[in-house]
């Protein structure tokens, strides 16, 4: 005897391509034909579905459909959709984690896929403008790091010296701590600067060579500027979306 529940699995997975539809879809409307293949408790399953789950099954299966594939896949969608009229009443997607994560996804998905997301050459030229620095290099520094204590002993190269190389000012930050790299930073080129740190520990920075970051031009950097743009416009739109969900909210915080 075939497993239940894959059996069921096998359901969800024809009709996939209504997962979203049926978060959303309200179960008064007709949907987007007005040719009905089942209804159940009062949600109607259309021709339009029935055929999307077809569409998916031929595209799992490496064999022509057969003859009896219509009612095997409406027999899925209808086992699916009792399945999640069941879980609605059961609250499942507010009560078990994994499922409202799923929901809140989902929902943020169908929020985003409706934001505009073609901006204009001359929004995009806007944007570098307003943040050059954003889209510049970084400012790469190869530095001598010598350490010991502040009493006078011999300093020494810490094990975890940076490489004898050019490097970039972050990746610099994880070799020398938040201080140090900051003290290079503001080093010139052949500059030295002695710094006493914690537990009375002398430290010798020297900036051997530095290179000043490129100086971006749109041109170069029009595909990050166009992720950036898109990523403030999803930003944007969930921002807008959520504002109108918390103006028709009744929100009670406690005043403690």
């Amino acid at each position: 005897m075939p497993d239940a529940r894959a059996a069921c699995l096998a359901g969800a997975a024809a009709g996939a391509a209504l997962a979203i539809a049926t978060l959303f879809w309200p179960a008064s409307q007709a949907g987007p034909s007005g040719l009905v293949a089942a209804r159940i408790n009062g949600h109607l399953i259309t021709e339009a579905d029935l055929q999307l789950a077809l569409e998916a099954m031929a595209r799992d299966s490496r064999n022509p459909l057969s003859a009896d594939a219509p009612d095997y896949a409406l027999a899925r969608l209808i086992d699916e959709e009792l399945l999640y009229q069941r879980a609605i009443d059961l609250d499942l997607p507010r009560n078990a984690s994994t499922i409202r994560r799923s929901v809140v996804i989902a929902m943020i998905d169908s929020i985003l896929a409706r934001a505009e997301l073609d901006p204009s050459e001359a929004q995009l030229r806007a944007l570098f403008a307003a943040e050059p620095e954003r889209f510049s290099g970084e400012l790469m520094l190869r530095v001598d790091w010598q350490s010991g204590p502040a009493t006078g002993a011999t300093l020494r190269r810490p094990s975890s010296h940076p490489p004898d190389r050019l490097i970039s000012a972050s990746d610099l930050r994880r070799y020398l701590g938040a201080e140090l790299a900051l003290t290079a930073l503001d080093l010139s080129e052949g500059e030295t600067r002695d710094i006493v740190g914690p537990g009375a520990r002398l430290h010798r920075i020297t900036v051997v060579e530095r290179v000043a970051p490129e100086q971006a031009t749109f041109e170069t950097q029009r595909e990050a500027v166009a992720a950036l743009w898109v990523e403030r416009s999803d930003e944007a739109a969930l921002e807008t979306y959520l504002a109108d969900l918390r103006s028709r909210a009744e929100i009670t915080i406690r005043a403690d």
